[in-house]
């Protein structure tokens, strides 16, 4: 994933706001949005950006996936961080995300969890006792291509169970799958 410098970026689930910063000094001339469930997250992220937040660079919202406050087609790139194993109704949560992209834009998800039966059971027991989902590889693909993305690369890090899926809108139709190692 590439962040212009003057990108509009939304970070969905955007807890505690460390990521929002990470972001804003990608986006240096673009404008950074994080949106979050909890108001306990939200007070957080917002004392800790406080001074971006001063300058209009970054913003925080309280609010939830399935309807986001925000115009259509507003951000270049959508992120969501560790999120996506809680949202209520990921296939009209995915029209929500599709909606305030823009066309050109990208969505990143990055979880730290994927089905695969090396981490079967350590899932099991977070999906048991969270109420979350966990995806395969295929499942992203699919759930994403339902939704209407065009364009997915789904990167694993096989040894710790993280994944990291890019889609885009447009007319692009790639769909990989990349097994990383740590260096």
């Amino acid at each position: 994933m590439e962040i212009r410098d003057n990108a509009t970026v939304l970070d969905i689930g955007c807890g505690g706001g460390r990521t929002l910063e990470r972001l804003a000094s990608l986006a240096n001339l673009g404008k950074v949005v994080g949106i979050d469930y909890s108001e306990d997250s939200v007070a957080v992220a917002r004392k800790k950006n406080q001074r971006l937040i001063a300058t209009g660079r970054v913003e925080v919202f309280h609010g939830s996936v399935s309807s986001m406050p925000f115009p259509d087609a507003a951000f270049d790139c959508v992120l969501a961080v560790e999120t996506y194993y809680f949202w209520p109704d990921i296939a009209a949560d995915l029209a929500e995300v599709r909606r305030v992209m823009k066309p050109s834009g990208q969505m990143v998800i990055i979880a730290g969890m994927y089905r695969g039966s090396k981490f079967d059971k350590r899932n099991m027991r977070l999906i048991k006792a969270g109420g979350m989902r966990c995806f395969s590889v295929q499942e992203f693909e699919e759930t994403l291509q339902d939704a209407g993305f065009s364009a997915v690369a789904v990167s694993l890090e096989p040894r710790k169970g993280w994944v990291c899926v890019v889609s885009e809108l447009g007319s692009k139709d790639s769909i990989g799958v990349e097994s990383q190692r740590e260096a």
